[in-house]
C-alpha cells in the first residue's frame, strides 16, 4: 500500500527533543550533498528529501542510474530512522523500482516509520516523480542502538524511555 493512502500523522505534530541540534547533524551529510539531494523537512519518524535528477547521474541507457534512486531513498530513511535521537543503522532495504525517472525530473523521497520497538524500526520509503508518478517503493528496517546522537545526557530520561 502506498504511503499516500495511509492515515499518517502530520509531521509537524511529531515534535522531537533537541530538534535544532539534530537538524544540524542531518543537514551535514556529505554523501547526500555530493549526490545533489536536499533534505527538505523532517519530524519524528518521517523525512522528505528532494532530488533534481542531473545528467551526470545517467546510466548507459540514458536514464537515471538505479543506485541514485536507492541513495535518495536511503537519505530519507536515514534521517527518519534517526529522528528520535537514538542512533539507528540500516539492517535491510528492499527496493522495488517501478518506473524510470527522467533526467531533469524532480524526485521526492519520503520515509515514514511504520513500526518501532526499542531495538528495531520499519519504514516505508516512497520515491515519486513528476505528478506523483511512483518511481520506487522501499521497505527498510533499522537496528536502533543503545547510543544517542549528542550523547545520552542530552536527552531526558522520559524521552529515552519513550523513544
Amino acid at each position: 500500500m502506498a504511503i499516500r493512502n495511509r492515515v499518517v500523522p502530520h509531521p509537524a505534530r511529531l515534535e522531537v527533543e533537541n530538534r535544532a541540534a539534530l537538524d544540524g547533524i542531518f543537514r551535514n551529510d556529505a554523501y547526500r550533498d555530493a549526490l545533489g539531494a536536499e533534505l527538505e523537512e523532517w519530524a519524528g519518524g518521517w523525512a522528505r528529501v528532494r532530488y533534481d535528477v542531473p545528467s551526470r547521474h545517467a546510466n548507459f541507457n540514458g536514464g537515471l542510474h538505479g543506485g541514485a534512486v536507492f541513495s535518495v531513498a536511503d537519505a530519507a530513511f536515514g534521517v527518519a530512522s534517526n529522528s528520535w535521537g537514538r542512533i539507528a543503522v540500516a539492517l535491510t532495504m528492499d527496493a522495488h523500482f517501478l518506473a524510470a525517472p527522467r533526467i531533469g525530473e524532480v524526485l521526492l523521497a519520503e520515509s515514514q516509520e511504520r513500526s518501532r520497538t526499542r531495538r528495531t524500526a520499519s519504514h516505508l520509503v516512497e520515491v515519486t516523480g513528476a505528478g506523483g508518478r511512483q518511481i520506487a517503493s522501499v521497505h527498510a528496517m533499522v537496528h536502533r542502538t543503545g547510543r544517542w546522537h549528542l550523547g545520552e545526557e542530552a536527552w531526558s530520561q522520559e524521552w529515552r524511555e519513550a523513544h
